[in-house]
This record gives C-alpha cells, structure tokens and sequence, in this order.
C-alpha cells in the first residue's frame, strides 16, 4: 500500500472509505476519519490533527467500557471495575487494535513524526481513540457504541452481553472436573469493615491449589476467587 501521504486527495478519500468498511462505520463526513488520522506535526500545513478527537475518543471509550462491565455482572466490586477497565483502555491492547486494523498505514504525519514514533504504543492508541471520537461524531452514540464492541471489547475478554449461568464458578466447576480434580470449595476467610460497608474475603480452593477473591458479596466474592483460581489453573496446566 502506498503511503498516506504520497495518495491524491481522492485516492485517499477512496483508501478511507475502504478503511471504513473495515472499522464498521460508513461515514457520511469522511474529513473526520481523515482529521482522526492526522498527527499534529502536520499543524503547519494548516490541517487539523486528531489531538481533539482523540480526547473525546478517550472520554466516551472509558464510559463505553464503564457500562458493559457494571452491567455484565452486577456483583463485582468497584474496585474490580475500576481494575479491569484501566486494562481494557490502556494503551497496549489499544496498540493491538490500531495494528489489526492498519490505522498507521493511513496516518499522515509531517517529517518531525519520525518512524519510531509512528509506530509507538502511545500514538497507536490516540489513532484508535481519535477514530472512536470521529465515528461519534459522525453516527453518534449507537455507531461509537458498536465500534468499541467490535474492536475494543472482544479482544479484551469482555462482551457487552449479561452474564450467563456459565459464571466463573461453573467455568471452575467444569475445568476441574474435565481435569480430574473433584469439586472446589469456597470458604469465608474474613469480613472487612463496618456492618453498612462490609467486604468479604473468601478463598476458592482446589485439592492444595488456592486464590482469594474480596467484594461487597460473598457470592461476588466467590466468583472472583474462582475466576482468579481458574487463570492459575489454566497458566499452569501441563
């Protein structure tokens, strides 16, 4: 593919359109997907960069994210949302996501962005964050929400769907049984704190192997402790 920045105006507009195809969002202001994949070393030259989109991107991509976790699981406790949603919108997977999607190959940037800055996991994320703010700008709320579970949320583990009878105790359950294990058992290791604003430790534990879990539930609790449990398992299974 050529460089972004050796196309004609209308080789790049039809190399957008293409690249829309493949974010999932047909824009009716294409100018927006190409000010999302402007760097500001092009600020000279009079054309706006995607630092603004990117903020909007940015704030609407820690909401989107925000949602599907409170309500995949109305157990887990704020700390754990707060964990795993600082995950899903670091700039690592972020990176991952610009790659599969090429978004570099259509960056345009002034000869001060140099190629090792290109292709670093900082501005990769802004370009998907940039991205993001563009397709909210130009569908609203339903095409940004659809972008972030196409390619933000799969990749992360997560999916905006309720969560199932199949929880991280069941998965447990199966994975130890499928591997001769027997049953696990969960018991209460303490109570955190006043009686209004208690939190719960409780330890899942599988013949000598163990994980804790804490929330404002013990059932909360116990589906933590076996989640966690259930990665050791998997990252230690011969």
């Amino acid at each position: 593919m050529p460089k972004a920045s050796d196309l004609s105006d209308a080789a790049r507009r039809d190399s957008l359109r293409e690249l829309a195809q493949e974010l999932g969002h047909e824009f009716d202001d294409i100018e927006l997907l190409d000010r999302a994949l402007t760097h500001s070393s092009l600020g000279n030259e009079g054309k706006k960069s995607y630092e603004r989109l990117e903020f909007l991107g940015d704030a609407f991509l820690n909401f989107a994210v925000a949602d599907v976790l409170f309500r995949a699981d109305t157990e887990i406790a704020e700390g754990q949302l707060t964990e795993t949603r600082a995950r899903i919108v670091s700039r690592r997977p972020l990176a991952a996501a610009a790659r599969r999607l090429g978004l570099v190959l259509h960056l345009l940037g002034g000869k001060s962005l140099r190629d090792s800055e290109r292709h670093s996991e900082r501005i990769l994320a802004d370009l998907v964050e940039a991205v993001l703010g563009a397709i909210l700008i130009d569908g609203g709320v339903t095409a940004a929400r659809a972008f972030v579970r196409r390619h933000v949320l799969p990749k992360a583990g997560v999916t905006d769907e309720p969560a199932n009878e199949k929880d991280s105790k069941t998965a447990l359950l199966h994975w130890c049984q499928h591997h001769g294990l027997g049953q696990p058992r969960y018991e209460l290791v303490e109570t955190i704190g006043l009686q209004h604003e208690q939190e719960f430790v409780v330890s899942a534990k599988v013949q000598s192997r163990h994980a804790e879990g804490t929330a404002r539930t013990k059932r909360a609790a116990e589906k933590l402790a076996a989640a966690r449990l259930l990665a050791f398992l998997q990252q230690h299974d011969s």
